[in-house]
């Protein structure tokens, strides 16, 4: 054998060895990655099957069960969930991940009746825990959230009318800049959605969930009305039995201050016979509600501004809503503002203030410091 073949021989050795170093090193911090991401899951995650990939974890379907009192089944199903983290990180006390796909996912999130809006319960709960326990050591910064068509489940408790119940299908929706449990920092969020019932819905902005700062975009085009009432009717007022949405909102929340100017559009728009109480549609008179809808195409066309303190415990967000939309409703209708607060006066004690409110804000005027 000749000095330059010994020489290859030795060097092809000296390769080898360091592959086989390599690949038992990866196997090792693959294994490590696939433990924190079960830890990171919790006792209420079910699992078909996890698969290790070059720097990624692969897990299939993915369940987790919804805790007691949740009005859900479950809080996240996902057909495939796909991790791929920066190995480098797995050493140090932040761990970073590139990007988490969930394809043919679900999610279910809930709004209290105080409006508290909650998501992931077990998952998030428990980092923030975690973090508590380890003197603030555990942190996990995600680049980029990916939903691949999903479906998301709502349930809001908080308006008058009674709770409220959306579905959205077909969902794809993109989250960056996720720090877990802190929280902090501009995320982008970009979404697109079917209705469940007809109609599609867009969202895009920035928020960053620690402050609760955002500055968001939301759009609605040929939403079914019927699933919408409580937003707009109170219990015991005449339904609607058939209509459409179109919305158009800019939401603002600056050092919790609330700025959001928007269109509404409701369109093919019939009532449920039976008056209801008072006989009242949105606070008006529903026999001046029908006879408007009949000279004007079965549409209310409107513009209107949410404004308020979020600190402030006189502000309801649901209530400024419902009223805002009542007088500008009543505006495109041509029916007399003062016939509405006889009608709202009779079904709700606070009728002339809160009109009082709603008219001076569609014309400009501010709520009190």
């Amino acid at each position: 054998m000749t000095r330059t073949r010994r020489r290859r021989h030795r060097v092809l050795a000296v390769l080898g060895i360091i592959t086989l170093a390599l690949m038992l090193a990866w196997q090792g911090v693959a294994w490590g990655l696939k433990r924190q991401v079960l830890a990171a899951l919790g006792p209420e995650a079910t699992v078909g099957s996890i698969r290790l990939g070059l720097g990624s974890v692969v897990v299939e379907d993915l369940r987790l069960a919804a805790p007691e009192g949740w009005p859900f089944e479950d809080t996240l199903r996902a057909k495939r969930l796909l991790v791929e983290a920066e190995l480098s990180s797995l050493f140090s006390d932040e761990y970073r991940v590139g990007q988490v796909t969930v394809e043919e996912g679900y999610l279910s999130m809930q709004r209290t009746r105080e409006g508290k809006l909650k998501l992931l319960p077990t998952l998030l709960g428990r980092s923030e825990k975690k973090d508590g326990d380890s003197g603030g050591r555990f942190r996990l910064h995600i680049d980029q959230v990916q939903l691949k068509d999903s479906v998301l489940d709502f349930h809001d408790a908080s308006p008058k009318g009674g709770p409220a119940r959306v579905r959205l299908e077909a969902l794809n929706a993109t989250l960056d800049h996720l720090q877990v449990p802190q929280r902090t920092g501009r995320s982008q969020l970009d979404a697109e959605s079917r209705v469940k019932g007809g109609g599609t819905v867009e969202l895009s902005g920035w928020l960053e969930i620690a402050t609760r700062e955002s500055d968001l975009k939301l759009t609605l085009r040929d939403v079914d009305l019927v699933p919408l009432e409580p937003y707009l009717l109170r219990a015991t007022e005449a339904g609607v039995e058939r209509g459409q949405v179109d919305l158009d909102l800019h939401s603002q929340v600056q050092q919790r201050q609330l700025k959001a100017p928007g269109k509404l559009i409701l369109k093919n728009l019939k009532l449920r016979s039976g008056d209801g109480l008072g006989g009242t549609f949105m606070g008006m008179s529903r026999g001046a509600v029908v006879s408007s809808l009949k000279s004007g195409g079965d549409r209310i066309d409107l513009d209107f501004v949410l404004e308020g303190d979020l600190n402030s415990p006189r502000f309801s967000l649901n209530e400024t809503l419902s009223m805002r939309l009542a007088v500008g409703a009543a505006a495109s209708l041509g029916i007399g503002v003062v016939d509405m607060v006889k009608d709202l006066g009779s079904a709700t004690g606070r009728g002339l203030e809160a009109v009082g409110d709603a008219v001076g804000g569609l014309f400009g005027g501010g709520e009190d410091d």
